[in-house]
């Protein structure tokens, strides 16, 4: 049935008076459920009025069910600018029979604007005035994610790049990243400190030199380090920098730092001019009396103008001056402190500045030392004191010199600095450098108290496809709500970390045996079960966890978490939402799956592949009419290990890609080989795996195989599986035609055990379909088996494809399969998988008629006729 004949069907309905066949009910009944349920609109147009449109058309544009039937098309479009630009853009590719794919704005029946993804094609592409079927899919909440992380990308390039200080990112002495205001102050060209070893911004190989012993151990050590230092402009000037750095990662082959620079020479002349013209005063206050006044005014020119808060105070502590920087600073005018002791105004958070006051009234002088006052306002100050005593003219003591500079910014990005080198950004959780801190403490604890610990895996299923689909800010959202609902199911002393993506970890601890993390693991599985609300968006997700014990399975973070990740990987295969505590075997499988791998990647250097062939049987003729190309793998150690142990691992490492092309050259080239050795000319099926399929350039490998080997492309046959073909619908369909294109056949193995659907089999252009042997099985002595055998062969006949059954194994299988119609067999009742030589002569001998009259099988007549 045309795909016209369909949609009229849906359209319209199927008349009473038509004929009809059992066929064409399945069909319309298929296709009728396809429409009905589809996730995307659909709408089927003829001279440019609703014909039929699907519920979530109706559900898309805001109407209701019927309401849009023999309405113009132009009620979907904002204007009649709009109207007609779709039709200059979609017309001439519709009149020529082509599809048309497009992003535009479209029109809901309340007039507001939505942006629509839309295929459109013609019903008949031969002829575009039989109809035209539009698909729909709602995209305007991506378009909105997408503007929203464009935004959130331009406002950090923003703060990088208006930040007030220098930010410069290095990785083993070279920089990789700075921003405007550190090349302004290196005086260096924008986009020229990029790639320079850090050096550069040094005046000497030995100042480097100096610069690298004071700071490295601390770098090495992962500490947050602050220097001042005088570095070296581009034109080699000499400039004053404060430098704020902490390390990202500290591994010999991987040393990333961030600096954090600030241009200081201002504040250090002006500190070290307000410092010497101190020294100077006291000095010439001793020598020259007469001198004392002019010195004075100098000294309070320095203090009124200075930046930093600056003020005396007599042997009682009482204030005696107070400069414009201290009026602003600590928000009190000169007025309000003056004879006054600043504990009636300022609340000091540290309870150490009355004794820094103290020793400098004894005599000591008291330099960048940090306390923390509280303003009466209640925000809280963080400042660094440098305190001297105050001499008169006799050499004694009469007061206090202090110096304050508001530290407050810098401290917390300090802080912020710290926070972030061991909690992860987003949630606010541990990261794994504190994890792995915490574990050690527990293991120390436990083994004191000879308790056990337990190492929870949990990674979030579908969480690529929720973020993939709604954006990364509702991914993101999604995380710190899971982060919030761990904590709330452990206990205070636990430790709930993320790993980065969908991964976080649990540590539990005090636990007397293992079975007591499974009341923790049964309330966060059953609260991950309830529903997410986020944007007006109900989400469900659902977590799988691995489980591992200490000391049972490791006695180390490594361990631990290496075997807790094998465990949270059987848990997904298991069906997801489940947990699986660690066992040896899991260790066991992967250093064999490890073993497999790397012995997979030599066997082809080492031609250690070889092919078996199985003979495939016409039930008509009892001749050979193909082949069954069946990898082996003759490893040196193991022997001849089979598909069903190797394949897996070669899907999963990618070098099936590589074998499959190995197979199909070798399949052509025997297949050739066979023909000159006067054989007849056989169909040569290769199995093709779903990753060659996706991954592979099958239409070179296939066309280089054939062209090498001489092979006619109509006597290569690729098996490939249900999964395979609908995982990618619309990629499969592209690659099939070019495959078809070449001249080779194709066949779906395995048939009736995915996802069998008539749809697709007419879209893909099959010409065999291969029953697989679960059905053939039990096919005499099961009438479920034997009905679901016959139903695909009467199908299969029905849309012009041949069948042939595998693993037929007696006679009283072959004998059903006739009845039924099937067209090929191939099992261990003709011959299991053999050599090539052995192939030959089988052919030759006449084998498949031999066993066939060994057998005293006799042919029925098939079902039908």
């Amino acid at each position: 049935m045309g795909w016209k004949r369909r949609t009229e069907l849906l359209e319209c309905g199927m008349p009473n008076s038509a004929p009809h066949t059992s066929m064409d009910q399945q069909t319309l009944l298929e296709y009728r459920a396809i429409l009905e349920n589809a996730s995307v609109g659909i709408l089927f147009t003829r001279d440019r009025k609703v014909l039929h449109c699907n519920p979530k058309f109706n559900e898309i544009f805001g109407y209701d069910d019927g309401e849009l039937i023999d309405q113009p098309g132009r009620v979907f479009y904002l204007s009649d600018e709009d109207y007609s630009k779709m039709g200059q853009v979609a017309g001439p590719h519709l009149s020529l029979g082509k599809p048309v794919t497009m992003e535009f704005t479209m029109r809901r029946k309340s007039g507001e604007p939505i942006e629509c993804q839309m295929r459109i094609k013609p019903v008949n592409p031969k002829n575009s005035a039989e109809g035209t079927i539009w698909i729909f899919e709602d995209v305007t909440d991506r378009k909105r994610a997408e503007s929203a992380l464009q935004e959130l990308m331009q406002r950090q390039e923003a703060i990088l790049e208006n930040a007030s200080v220098g930010i410069m990112f290095t990785r083993n002495g070279s920089i990789e990243l700075a921003n405007s205001r550190i090349e302004e102050i290196l005086g260096w060209p924008h986009g020229k400190l990029l790639g320079q070893p850090t050096q550069v911004a040094f005046s000497t190989n030995q100042d480097y030199a100096a610069f690298g012993q004071m700071t490295g151990p601390r770098l090495t050590a992962g500490e947050l380090m602050e220097v001042e230092w005088r570095l070296s402009r581009q034109d080699r000037t000499a400039v004053w920098c404060r430098l704020l750095a902490k390390p990202f990662s500290t591994s010999p082959d991987n040393k990333s730092t961030i600096w954090i620079v600030e241009d200081i020479s201002d504040k250090k002349a002006a500190a070290q001019a307000l410092l010497q013209a101190h020294q100077d005063l006291e000095q010439r206050v001793k020598e020259r009396t007469h001198e004392l006044q002019d010195a004075h005014q100098q000294l309070q020119v320095l203090i009124e103008s200075s930046v930093q808060a600056i003020c005396t105070q007599d042997l009682e502590g009482r204030i005696l001056s107070w400069n414009p920087a201290a009026e602003k600073m600590f928000g009190l005018s000169k007025a309000e402190v003056l004879g006054r002791n600043p504990d009636v105004f300022l609340s000091d958070q540290g309870a150490r500045e009355d004794d820094f006051l103290r020793r400098a009234m004894a005599g000591e002088k008291i330099v960048n030392v940090e306390v923390s006052r509280a303003l009466r306002t209640g925000q809280l100050l963080e400042l660094s004191l440098n305190i001297v005593p105050l001499y008169n003219e006799s050499g004694a003591i009469y007061g206090v010199y202090t110096m304050a500079s508001d530290i407050s910014e810098r401290k917390a990005n300090a802080r912020r600095m710290e926070f972030l080198a061991y909690h992860d950004a987003l949630t606010g959780l541990p990261n794994r450098l504190l994890l792995e801190d915490r574990l050690k403490v527990a293991m120390a604890q436990a083994d004191r108290s000879r308790d056990k610990l337990s190492l929870l895996f949990m990674d979030l299923d579908n969480f690529k496809r929720i973020n993939d689909t709604l954006g990364h800010a509702m991914g993101d959202q999604l995380l710190q709500e899971v982060a919030k609902r761990l904590r709330e199911c452990v206990r205070e002393t636990d430790t709930v970390s993320r790993q980065g993506g969908d991964e976080f970890v649990v540590l539990l601890g005090s636990l007397k045996e293992a079975d007591a993390a499974l009341p923790a693991i049964s309330k966060i599985l059953h609260r991950l079960e309830e529903p997410f609300f986020a944007q007006g968006h109900e989400l469900s997700t659902s977590g799988s966890f691995g489980v591992t014990i200490y000391p049972d399975d490791g006695r180390d973070f490594e361990t631990l978490s290496k075997n807790a990740d094998l465990a949270m990987y059987r848990a997904k295969e298991a069906g997801r939402n489940t947990y699986r505590f660690f066992d040896e075997a899991m260790n066991v499988e992967a250093n064999d799956h490890l073993h497999l791998s790397n012995g997979l990647r030599r066997a082809l250097e080492r031609q250690e592949f070889v092919l078996h062939y199985q003979p495939q049987i016409d039930l008509i003729t009892h001749q050979v009419v193909g082949a069954e190309a069946l990898i082996r793998w003759n490893h040196p150690e193991l022997g001849l290990v089979p598909p069903s142990r190797f394949i897996p691992v070669a899907e999963d490492s990618g070098l099936i890609v590589k074998i499959g092309e190995w197979v199909i050259a070798q399949a052509c080239r025997q297949a050739m080989a066979w023909q000159h050795q006067g054989l007849p000319a056989l169909l040569m099926a290769v199995n093709l795996s779903a990753v060659q399929f996706a991954r592979g350039n099958l239409e070179e490998t296939v066309s280089h195989a054939l062209e090498s080997s001489g092979l006619q492309a109509e006597l290569l046959e690729l098996e490939l599986t249900e999964s395979s073909l609908i995982h990618n619908v619309e990629h499969a369909l592209a690659a099939l035609r070019r495959l078809k294109a070449i001249g080779v056949h194709l066949s779906i193995d395995d048939f009736g055990t995915g996802y069998s659907s008539l749809s697709y089999l007419k879209r893909f252009d099959i010409d065999k379909l291969k029953i697989d042997q679960s059905f053939v099985r039990d096919l005499a002595s099961d009438p479920d088996d034997a009905a679901i055998v016959n139903a695909i062969i009467q199908m299969a006949k029905n849309l012009g494809l041949r069948t042939v059954a595998e693993g037929v194994e007696t006679s009283e299988m072959l004998q059903r399969l006739q009845n039924f119609g099937c067209d090929e067999a191939q099992g261990y009742f003709f011959a299991r998988p053999m050599p090539a030589d052995e192939f030959s002569a089988f052919v030759v001998q006449g084998g498949a008629a031999r066993i066939l009259e060994e057998t005293q099988y006799s042919r029925a007549p098939a079902a039908g006729g």
